[in-house]
């Protein structure tokens, strides 16, 4: 088995990922006003998807090694 053979499974773990509204809401800004006062961080929002999504592949990584434990180099 080639890495490129995992890629079904690891495309399937980026989709399949998940984050709470709730856990992000709270760092959307309330509006869009030019000088608007508003604390946010939209870097902090999408550095909660990129975690995310990079332990969705990291699980199914381990999820394949115990699976199939001979077919890792």
């Amino acid at each position: 088995m080639t890495d490129l053979d995992l890629w079904p499974r690891i495309e399937a773990a980026i989709y399949d990922t998940k984050v709470g509204r709730a856990d992000a809401e709270w760092q959307w800004p309330r509006c869009h006003k030019k000088n608007c006062q508003c604390q946010s961080d939209i870097d902090f929002v999408f550095g909660m998807f990129t975690k995310a999504i990079a332990d969705s592949v990291y699980k199914e990584l381990l999820c394949k090694a115990v699976t199939d434990p001979d077919g890792l180099p």
